[in-house]
């Protein structure tokens, strides 16, 4: 007699390898649900006795030091004198930190307050952030009559008055600081002095009163292009350079790089500043059909330069 054969067996029977799948995958559900718990859970929020406020202590350097305290751990409002107040203090008063970073900023660039009013000139401050403060604001003597830190150059002008001997955060006596100055604004030439074009690099070029970086990069740069100068009025070829300029300039050295008319590649011609595309083009296609250009009468016969150009062009080319 045949065994009833259980139906369910046949369709909940799996081999060992379907079961350790199975397995597989209950643990990877398990881990997922996990997972979603503990991102999607909510974050406790701070009460308000526990918020905590971010200010930029006073460090050596008068900026650097981060500091923290939350707002059951402010002391008492006292007064304090603006010029020498740190970061900790002015948060007390519920100032942002980074309205506290910015008035260390302007501190640090030379500002002495003698007023609320006058700390309020700094960047991102209130009428209320002064009203914070006014009544405690309270200006030493010491500070009472400077009008900057980094003002005039000799004692008894505007920003040294009320000032001790000891200059800024540094501690530089007033002296040493001032010869430093001098060094460092007398890199100008104070008497008209010639600079060779030539061979004048951007630095001595900067020398020259009323020439910068930009200007003296821009005639470095044409001077490449050209090859060398070999007459000052080149200079009013660039738009920055004004005519007051050039008394301050020469070319004691007019050697200049040639450029071999006959034998140059297209490259080498339409490079230059005074050849153009369509000329370096005309020229490269004369010379293959009628052979060598011989001299500069030849150059302007061929129809393809004016006689301006061949008179610029004359002491960049060779014909041989």
């Amino acid at each position: 007699m045949n065994e009833m054969k259980n139906p369910f067996k046949d369709i909940f029977y799996f081999s060992m390898g379907d079961r350790r799948a199975i397995v597989a995958l209950g643990c990877i559900a398990v881990f997922a649900v996990g997972v979603l718990m503990v991102v999607d859970r909510p974050s406790p929020q701070p009460s308000p006795s526990m918020e905590r406020v971010t200010g930029v202590e006073s460090g050596p350097d008068g900026l650097s030091i981060m500091g923290e305290m939350s707002a059951g751990q402010r002391g008492p409002l006292g007064t304090f004198d603006p010029n020498t107040v740190d970061s900790l203090t002015l948060i007390g008063f519920g100032l942002k930190a980074w309205k506290v970073r910015n008035f260390l900023h302007y501190r640090a660039a030379g500002k002495v307050f003698r007023s609320a009013e006058e700390m309020g000139k700094t960047h991102g401050w209130t009428a209320e952030d002064v009203e914070r403060v006014r009544e405690y604001v309270r200006v030493e003597e010491e500070y009472g009559k400077g009008k900057r830190l980094f003002g005039g150059t000799e004692k008894g002008q505007p920003g040294w008055e009320g000032r001790n001997e000891k200059y800024g955060k540094d501690g530089k006596r007033w002296d040493d600081w001032k010869e430093e100055k001098t060094e460092h604004t007398s890199n100008k030439f104070h008497t008209l002095t010639k600079v060779d074009i030539n061979t004048a690099d951007t630095a001595m070029l900067r020398r020259i009163p009323g020439v910068g970086a930009k200007i003296s990069e821009a005639i470095v740069r044409y001077r490449e292009k050209l090859g060398g100068f070999y007459s000052v009025k080149q200079l009013r070829e660039i738009k920055m350079v004004s005519p007051e300029l050039l008394e301050w300039m020469e070319v004691s050295s007019p050697n200049v790089q040639k450029i071999p008319v006959n034998e140059a590649s297209f490259q080498a011609l339409n490079s230059h500043p005074y050849i153009s595309y369509e000329q370096t083009k005309a020229l490269l296609q004369y010379i293959r059909l009628y052979g060598k250009v011989k001299d500069e009468q030849a150059l302007l016969e061929t129809g393809i330069f004016t006689k301006e150009d061949v008179e610029r062009l004359k002491p960049y080319l060779v014909y041989e």
